[in-house]
């Protein structure tokens, strides 16, 4: 990844201008696996409880979703949802995100996601997997 490129937290009050361009990477993402919809990510980013992310240097490259959750073992903070260009080294692009979960307090970083992201995250373990099977 270039040096210019930034992973950057979209405010709030901005987020309307870049949902158009990172709605298709993140229902994309959340049409593969895990318990999120891409409605439910959209009502959760404009209560403010759960942060935009986008990998940018003068174009769009990426988006991600986190949300800080508390658990009996402290406070997480989880990516929900992740897409964008297959050029993006994630693990350099997500380090602002783990530096801003660790000023949060967090004591873990998880990622939602297909199993192929253990291959990018390789400081990462897979703790479990979820299976799931449609009963309607």
């Amino acid at each position: 990844m270039p040096a210019s490129v930034d992973t950057l937290c979209v405010p709030p009050d901005r987020i309307n201008e870049v949902w158009p361009h990172v709605a298709g990477w993140l229902s994309n993402a959340v049409g593969k696996c895990g318990d999120w919809t891409l409605k439910g990510i959209r009502a959760a980013l404009d209560k403010e409880q759960a942060m935009l992310w986008i990998v940018w240097d003068g174009k769009l490259h990426a988006a991600g979703v986190t949300q800080l959750i508390v658990i009996p073992k402290g406070k997480i903070c989880q990516v929900v949802a992740c897409g964008g260009d297959q050029i993006i080294p994630w693990d350099i692009a997500f380090a602002p995100v783990e530096a801003y979960a660790k000023e949060q307090g967090c004591v873990a970083m998880r990622i939602e996601g297909r199993p192929g992201w253990k291959r990018i995250f390789a400081d990462y373990t897979l703790d479990w997997v979820c299976l799931e099977k449609d009963l309607i």
